[in-house]
C-alpha cells in the first residue's frame, strides 16, 4: 500500500491515480485473505485495509470515520467491501445469546452502510457474507455454529438488497470446505486464505 507522510507524521493511504481503489474492512478472515486479494487485484487496482481486526458492527461503527480519515482524500475511494459477522453472531465466553442481537445486527448494517456513503462519496459498496466454522466442531472461547452464521447472513442479504448493496458470498465458498482448510476453529489456513483472496479479487472486479 501506498502512504504519504503529513504534517503529525502520521501515514495516510494514498489513492492511485491510475488505478481503482479498493478498501478492504473486516475481521481476523479479512486479515487472513486481504494480502492475497490485493496481489490479485494489483494490475488493476489498489487495494488497503486496516491493519486492525476489525471485530463486530459497534467496532467498525466508532471506528469507520477514523478509517477514512487515513484516506488522504476519502472521495478518491471508489469500491468499500465490508464484512461484520463472526464477532456479533459468537457467544462470548459461553454465553446463552449472540454478542449482538439479530434486531441489532440488521440496524447496525444500516448504520454502516450509511456511514460509508457518507465518509466515501464516490464509493461503490459491497458486503462480504461472514464465512463457515470448521465442520470438525471445534469450538473456541466464544462459540457460534454456522447455522447461526447462516442465519445473520441471511439479515445482512436482506439490508443489502434493501440499499442495492451487492453480496460476496464467502459463506457459499467455504460451506463445502472441509476442516483441513482451518487451523482452528473458525481461521483458515494459508492455502485456503489463498484461495479466499483470489475468489475475493474475482468478484469485486465485478462491481469495479
Amino acid at each position: 500500500m501506498t502512504y504519504i507522510e503529513d504534517g503529525k507524521a502520521k501515514k495516510r493511504f494514498l489513492c492511485s491515480d491510475t488505478k481503482k481503489n479498493i478498501f478492504l474492512i473486516g475481521d481476523s478472515i479479512r486479515i487472513g485473505y486481504c494480502a492475497f486479494a490485493r496481489e490479485a487485484l494489483s494490475d488493476i487496482a489498489e487495494v488497503f485495509y486496516v491493519d486492525d481486526n476489525c471485530r463486530n458492527t459497534q467496532y467498525v461503527i466508532t471506528k469507520l470515520s477514523g478509517w477514512a480519515n487515513m484516506f488522504s482524500d476519502p472521495s478518491c475511494v471508489d469500491l468499500v467491501q465490508f464484512n461484520c459477522g463472526h464477532w456479533d453472531v459468537a457467544h462470548w465466553y459461553g454465553g446463552e445469546l449472540s454478542l449482538t442481537s439479530e434486531t441489532e445486527y440488521a440496524r447496525n448494517l444500516q448504520i454502516i452502510i450509511d456511514m460509508i456513503r457518507k465518509l466515501f462519496p464516490r464509493a461503490g459498496i459491497v458486503f462480504a457474507t461472514t464465512t463457515t466454522m470448521n465442520p470438525s466442531g471445534k469450538i473456541g472461547t466464544n462459540p457460534r455454529t454456522t447455522e447461526e452464521i447462516f442465519r445473520y447472513n441471511e439479515i445482512a442479504k436482506a439490508v443489502a438488497s434493501k440499499n442495492n448493496v451487492p453480496i460476496n458470498d464467502l459463506f457459499a465458498i467455504t460451506k463445502e470446505w472441509d476442516s483441513a482448510c482451518y487451523r482452528d476453529y473458525c481461521h483458515f489456513n494459508d492455502d485456503a486464505n489463498a484461495v479466499l483472496g483470489k475468489a475475493v479479487a474475482t468478484a469485486l472486479k465485478t462491481y469495479l
